[in-house]
């Protein structure tokens, strides 16, 4: 498993001229343009459904309606989506077998429970995976060696996206790691097949809510510094070798962590006709379903506003870059924005229109995270999890 966070210019330290990226309104793109068709409006907003979470009952947020984002779902207001939601197929990663469209939405009711009681420590492995470029090695190949990857406790009882204030693991990535042998020539630039090092931390507790962290390990500009949240191994997923127990044997908990050459976030920056302010943060997100399938056709935003509007990607898995014509996520489930304010929660949220019966809107996730001076926090929204009541 990984998300597919892109997002930051470490070197650039002034603040950011703003694009607009809302466009008028349309309902003829398959994809959603502009304000994403929106049959509702402030004064008339449609309803959004399954949002009767505990914490959304004692949210507060600053933000107010819009005319692009009329839709309020747990202290947040988020464009209504112009597309039936369906689950993404075709992909290498996080993708549905061909056909399968229908989304996975039982975990919207039925999100089990964390069973905090019977905790235990297993070793997590997996492979370091990059966006896009990544950093080239000694042999001129894309490489993730010299990637630390660090696990922090998320302090998920506060509510407010802090982590623990030390890692309980560490490993740093190097030549000399196994690399995955799936194909990976896919990825932009890996013609020759990347090698996306594997890596082994002892001693990481199931059935916790988590936060995995990669950096440069010599604190050099390389590698930007990504904070990966709402990740959670179960004891039933360890038990069974989840999610493939070919490269996740069972007793071992398996995820496949993100790494992000700071190249590659800088051209991202550049897409949008914006520079990064290096004392902000920046948001890298990925709509899935219960099924940990990526959703196409699905609307985002936060409860803090960026200084850029909420952004969504094309469809090229090997190169995703931001396409602002868009207000809905592509097949990827992408999506982002540049400029937060650091230290403070900040709510993401995701919506998409049921796909059995138009104009019902249902909210497919919500989450609270921290921003990092210079870093881009990363979250894969799941459906609602096991410590949502």
């Amino acid at each position: 498993m990984t998300t597919g966070g892109n997002v930051i210019a470490l070197l650039a330290t002034t603040m950011v001229t703003v694009v607009t990226m809302a466009a008028a309104c349309s309902s003829s793109s398959s994809h959603g343009t502009g304000d994403g068709g929106a049959t509702g409006s402030c004064s008339n907003p449609p309803k959004v459904e399954d949002t009767g979470l505990k914490e959304c009952t004692s949210c507060s947020s600053m933000a107010t309606c819009a005319p692009s984002t009329p839709l309020e779902a747990c202290c947040t207001w988020v464009g209504e989506p112009s597309a039936a939601l369906q689950r993404a197929t075709n992909l290498h990663r996080y993708s549905a077998p061909a056909g399968m469209t229908t989304p996975d939405l039982s975990c919207l009711s039925n999100p089990g429970t964390l069973d905090t009681a019977n905790s235990k420590m297993v070793t997590l492995t997996g492979y370091v995976w990059i966006f896009s470029n990544g950093v080239t090695d000694s042999s001129g190949n894309p490489s993730s060696s010299g990637v630390k990857v660090e696990v922090f406790t998320e302090n998920y009882t506060k509510g407010d996206g802090s982590i623990s204030a030390t890692p309980i693991g560490s490993y740093t990535t190097s030549p000399k790691d196994t690399p995955d042998p799936v194909d990976t020539t896919w990825l932009k630039n890996c013609s020759q097949g990347c090698k996306l090092r594997q890596y082994t931390i002892p001693m990481i507790p199931t059935e916790t809510p988590l936060v995995i962290k990669t950096s440069d390990a010599a604190g050099g500009t390389d590698w930007a510094t990504v904070y990966d949240y709402n990740i959670y191994f179960s004891n039933t997923q360890v038990t069974a070798g989840f999610p493939n127990v070919s490269k996740c044997p069972a007793g071992d908990a398996c995820y496949d962590a993100t790494a992000a050459a700071a190249t590659d976030l800088g051209t991202v920056a550049n897409v949008l006709g914006v520079s990064v302010n290096g004392s902000m943060g920046l948001l890298a997100g990925e709509v899935h379903d219960c099924g940990d399938v990526r959703l196409y056709g699905a609307t985002a935003n936060t409860d803090t506003r960026a200084q850029t509007p909420m952004f969504y990607f094309t469809d090229d898995e090997g190169n995703p870059l931001p396409d602002t014509s868009v207000s809905v996520t592509s097949h990827l489930g992408l999506f982002g924005a540049i400029n937060y304010p650091t230290g403070v929660p900040i709510r993401v949220t995701a919506l998409g229109q049921d796909a059995t019966a138009a104009g019902k809107f249902l909210m497919l996730g919500t989450y609270v995270v921290q921003m990092y001076p210079g870093a881009v926090t990363a979250i894969a929204l799941r459906g609602r999890r096991p410590w949502q009541p």
